[in-house]
């Protein structure tokens, strides 16, 4: 077992990806807790892991509720006396035009998939600092945050552009504290909220996907297996791609279309 008697936070933890890497991590012997929104599907996630003997507890907020993300922590610390792994998983979007955006969705969208992630970072950092221990951070990214994927929101865009880079910069400035900072960026990924879309968008969501289908959630649960483990101690400030092979043909289609028009 790779994550024998480590303790993760996982935001979002109760369904799809978050999930995914949350049973993932318990097979390989970590102690999870379910940071999510809704209370049943918290209870659900970990009377599933109960099932599988494994070990966990949830905490219902809003992460961007800063306050909560204290009490949060505070409450896995009272249940385990420490923390080693955190997921930056909780995420929001609504499609939207660039002339749609209004400055409340702006700041939601940019609260929940950005900001709660670098706050919650950094109270999870002081503590694996106080606890002279290793750290991991994994953030949870997107494709979206270097490809054009209309009618996805600018806002969305540019809050997993953000998270990426965050990766980099907070990777460096971690480093002397034995913590590391990486970020996992699926592509079109099979969650409950691509699942209630309509056949059409999720069709186009799978078009120029060379595999020629969505991910899995579960496709996303072994880079983060090996990013929390001690063998990726030496890995940090990088995003891993786990797309299909759709960034590629993006990127070819990019450097076509230059050549085409020089």
């Amino acid at each position: 077992m790779r994550l024998k008697d480590k303790v993760a936070i996982v935001t979002g933890g109760s369904s799809g990806i978050g999930k995914a890497i949350s049973l993932g991590y318990v097979r390989e012997g970590a102690k999870v807790v379910i940071a999510a929104l809704h209370e049943d599907k918290c209870q659900e996630t970990v009377e599933e892991i109960k099932r599988m003997d494994g070990e966990a507890i949830y905490y219902t907020l809003d992460v961007a509720d800063l306050e909560a993300q204290k009490k949060m922590l505070n409450a896995t610390l009272e249940a385990y006396g420490k923390v080693d792994i955190l997921i930056n998983n909780a995420g929001y979007s609504r499609r939207e035009s660039l002339f749609e955006v209004t400055p409340e969705s702006w700041d939601k969208i940019l609260d929940i998939s950005l900001k709660s992630g670098f706050f919650l970072s950094q109270i999870f950092a002081e503590q694996v600092i106080k606890q002279g221990t290793p750290g991991r951070i994994i953030n949870i990214g997107s494709v979206a945050g270097v490809m054009d994927f209309h009618p996805l929101s600018i806002a969305y865009h540019v809050a997993k552009a953000g998270v990426i880079h965050m990766t980099r910069v907070m990777g460096a400035d971690l480093a002397e504290h034995n913590i590391t900072v990486n970020c996992i960026s699926p592509g079109s990924t099979k969650t409950p909220l691509s699942s209630s879309a309509d056949p059409e968008y999720r069709e186009w969501m799978s078009e120029g996907i060379p595999e020629g289908r969505m991910a899995n959630p579960e496709e996303m649960a072994p880079p983060a297996i090996m990013f929390a483990g001690d063998d990726a101690a030496y890995i940090t400030g990088q995003t891993i791609y786990v797309e299909g092979g759709a960034l590629a043909v993006y990127l070819g289609r990019a450097h076509r279309h230059d050549a085409e028009h020089k």
